[in-house]
């Protein structure tokens, strides 16, 4: 789960974008984006954090009113009024490519793999469209207490490719446990989620209106709704999880080239979100000669990212290959048309990188009860049969379709093969374009309720839209000489004092200088009174902006000059 998004229009940031940053901008986001990744956070980090990052608390509070007031944090309220903070989840990939070091690269592209422990099965989003299609087929009526029959739920758990084992690794939860195998419960919470199905009048029913634009998209656009449905729903919402499934889509060198995955922390719960990912068909799992976890991804991993925008139009339509025994041999390459099409009017033999499909009296005698009309298959069989359709294979379908009640006055003048139409072809490239340009807004609702139990983080939460003061106010600012924060000035011991005092109840730095050698403090406590000392988060290079600090313990004799640093856009 990555989080949620509460806003119809996704905030979209670039690297141009965050380099416009300034470098405390940079450095406090990326201090709440490696500790919170995009789960809600309700308060900033304690002051002794922030000095190991080598700035002070009033720096990190006036960056990070600049950094909401830019939209890279956004925030919601609770029912009660507490304010919840986070870090947008479109933004997510951008951030894993800035402070990829920061975090911890875990993904490395691997020279050699030793084996492979579990290869990818065929695809999740047309096994979904066989499940869907087997729904209409067979429905999948709903018992008093709202639950899908144990028979029904035994035919499901079969017609997929898709097993149990698949998912034990990921620890969902889900009501009815001992009644939906977890593979079933997975597939039809995304079927439910994607807004594919629903529950209504006691059973569960096909959603027709958003079946026909879920047909009308890619492979690539359907793998990318899947995909942001499975990471939001059944991925492990820890901050070192979610960084590191992101780095596995972000900075994985691309399609078939193995990673090897370093994280030994977390490799109990990441060999489990693989093994998931190869379930659906989105890459294999294997080990590398020293024994260190590798994947490898069946499709390009970058198509599955919110930055990355698919090119329309980018392949053919593809077909089949049509037996005289009447089987089907159908590539990869099919698009979800053909499939769904396929669905209607043959039967599943086997389901892999080469799917076989069979036609028989029985499918098309069904297909044209459901209102499929014969011509319709015929012209749908010789625009994709790539080598053509056997003549016994069509004196068959003429046959099969005179047995129905459907009038046969036109079948004859389907007996020839005809020509794929290529204006048909181009309305469907043209339709695909507006889909993906305008109605194409997200089929996946993350607050959707499906079967499986997702944590409520921010859903149906209040947008928070009060604008925000990104000015630091400073108590009794104008009560002190402005000499202590303006000038590099000497100062006399109780004085000095003071001004120490005041940098540590404002959480502000204090400069000190000797012999032209200037140093940045975030002080921490002040001991006695006559003979004091200062405690401190001290940075030694000089440069404000570094991060790196030592702890060190100081006297006033040990400077000249000194000045209340205070960050630039305090009131004042």
């Amino acid at each position: 789960m990555s989080s949620f998004e509460p806003v119809n229009e996704p905030v979209v940031m670039d690297l141009d974008s965050w380099s416009k940053l300034t470098l405390v901008e940079q450095k406090v986001l990326g201090v709440i984006f490696h500790k919170h990744a995009a789960q809600p956070f309700s308060s900033l980090l304690p002051r002794e954090q922030w000095a190991i990052e080598g700035l002070s608390v009033a720096e990190a509070k006036s960056s990070f009113g600049n950094l909401r007031e830019q939209k890279w944090i956004e925030s919601v309220h609770k029912s009660w009024g507490e304010r919840l903070f986070y870090i947008p989840a479109s933004l997510m990939e951008t951030l894993t490519i800035v402070y990829a070091q920061r975090v911890g690269t875990t993904v490395k592209q691997s020279t050699n793999v030793a084996h492979v422990l579990q290869e990818g099965k065929s695809d999740i989003a047309a096994e979904l469209l066989h499940l869907i299609a087997w729904i209409e087929r067979e429905g999948l009526p709903l018992t008093g207490k709202g639950t899908i029959h144990k028979k029904s739920v035994q035919k499901l758990s079969v017609v997929t490719v898709l097993s149990s084992t698949d998912f034990d690794g990921l620890g969902i939860r889900y009501e009815h446990s001992d009644l939906y195998p977890t593979h079933v419960a997975i597939l039809l919470d995304l079927l439910l989620s994607l807004n594919l199905v629903q529950k209504s009048e006691g059973r569960i029913q096909i959603v027709e209106h958003r079946l026909q634009k879920w047909l009308k998209l890619s492979w690539r656009q359907m793998h990318r709704e899947v995909y942001q449905a499975c990471v939001d729903r059944y991925g492990n919402t820890e901050p070192a999880l979610q960084h590191f499934r992101h780095q596995l889509a972000v900075l994985s060198p691309g399609k078939n080239v193995w990673c090897r995955i370093v994280n030994p922390t977390w490799e109990p719960q990441i060999r489990g979100w693989l093994n998931a990912l190869a379930g659906w068909g989105y890459g294999d799992v294997g080990e590398d000669q020293s024994g260190a976890l590798a994947f490898r991804w069946l499709i390009e991993p970058q198509t599955l990212l919110n930055l990355r925008q698919e090119a329309v139009g980018e392949a053919e339509p593809c077909g089949f290959y049509m037996q005289p025994d009447f089987e089907m041999l159908v590539p990869p390459e099919a698009g979800p048309d053909v499939i769904w099409m396929l669905e209607q009017c043959a039967e599943r033999v086997t389901r892999d990188r080469m799917s076989i499909y069979r036609m028989t009296r029985e499918e098309i005698i069904s297909a044209i009860a459901k209102g499929h009309a014969l011509h319709e298959v015929m012209e749908f069989l010789d625009q994709y049969a790539l080598t053509g359709v056997p003549e016994n294979v069509r004196i068959a379908l003429a046959d099969w379709g005179k047995e129905t009640d459907v009038a046969t006055a036109t079948v004859d003048q389907y007996m020839e093969p005809t020509k794929a139409s290529t204006s048909s072809i181009e309305d469907q490239k043209l339709f695909e374009k507006d889909v993906l340009s305008s109605e194409h807004s997200s089929f996946y609702t993350p607050g959707n309720q499906g079967l499986v139990d997702v944590p409520a983080l921010l859903h149906g939460m209040e947008r928070d839209h009060a604008v925000t003061d990104k000015k630091v106010s400073l108590l009794g600012l104008e009560e002190i000489p402005e000499t202590w924060y303006r000038e590099w000035r000497r100062y006399h011991s109780s004085t000095a004092r003071q001004i120490a005092a005041k940098a540590i109840e404002w959480q502000t730095k204090l400069g000190i200088q000797q012999d032209h050698c200037t140093q940045y403090l975030i002080p921490h406590q002040v001991e006695g009174r006559e003979e004091w000392t200062l405690s401190a988060w001290c940075i030694p290079d000089s440069s404000e902006h570094t991060s790196e600090t030592e702890w060190r313990t100081f006297s006033p004799s040990e400077w000249d000059t000194m000045r209340l640093i205070l960050p630039d856009d305090v009131i004042t």
